[in-house]
């Protein structure tokens, strides 16, 4: 498993990327525009998904993260950007229509996908990357949106009147939980004295490809289809 871990990374990452294209095109308002709209529309979307990865293979190439002085670059190079543009399109799309189209028991089942990033991230604490703090062995509850996320679809979207409220606040947890773990990794980088350490406890590897991709589209996607069903469920 350990030896298989950057090809997992890599193939987690691109079967995430095919289900978002298969949602996408699922989705009344892909089926109802001119096919040249659609196709334009995937375009800009692909085209912006391969500029953000040719930027962190960049900085994975040339080690642009692995200096781990302050102001601290991995967060700012790599999860702020995300933030930005998942603050951007909320501006932008807050009122669209298209939102609506969206079925939230798709985009809540989406989230058990976390559970397979977790189980990764073990076996990246297993391999010595991070600490082990960073992991369901240690204090990240992350998984448990994963595993609750069926459940959530299940039972509550479908009388999604009656727990609007308990859902919207799972979503507000699920985003919690992200960067609860990511302030459980930048820490462990920059100050590894909170965790009594002298030294950083996470290696220089997992600022490099293809680990730079938990932090880099993994943590991100799982955020921005939380905000996605907080803009729905607010419309509704």
């Amino acid at each position: 498993m350990i030896a298989a871990l950057p090809y997992l990374y890599f193939a987690l990452s691109l079967f995430m990327i095919i289900v978002l294209y298969v949602g996408y095109k699922s989705i009344p308002v892909y089926s109802s525009s001119s096919s040249k709209a659609s196709l334009r529309t995937t375009l800009y979307i692909g085209i912006g998904l391969l500029v953000w990865f040719a930027y962190l293979f960049v900085l994975s190439e040339f080690k642009v993260l692995a200096d781990l002085s302050l102001p601290p670059r991995f967060p700012i190079l790599v999860f702020l950007p995300m933030l930005l543009f998942i603050a951007v399109f909320v501006r932008k799309n807050k009122r669209a229509a298209w939102i609506q189209d969206i079925p939230l028991g798709w985009l809540t089942y989406f989230q058990s996908f976390r559970i397979l990033v977790e189980i990764i991230l073990l076996y990246t604490f297993y391999k010595g990357l991070v600490p082990e703090s960073a992991t369901f062995e240690g204090l990240n509850f992350d998984i448990l949106m994963g595993l609750s996320a069926p459940l959530v679809a299940y039972f509550l979207v479908p009388k999604t009147q009656q727990f609007k409220r308990l859902l919207l606040g799972w979503n507000i947890s699920g985003i919690i939980l992200i960067m609860a773990v990511a302030t459980v990794i930048a820490t462990s980088a920059y100050f590894p004295h909170l965790w009594g350490s002298t030294t950083s406890l996470v290696s220089q590897e997992f600022f490099e490809l293809p680990y730079l991709l938990l932090a880099g589209f993994l943590a991100p996607l799982a955020i921005f289809i939380h905000v996605v069903s907080i803009m729905k469920l607010i419309q509704e």
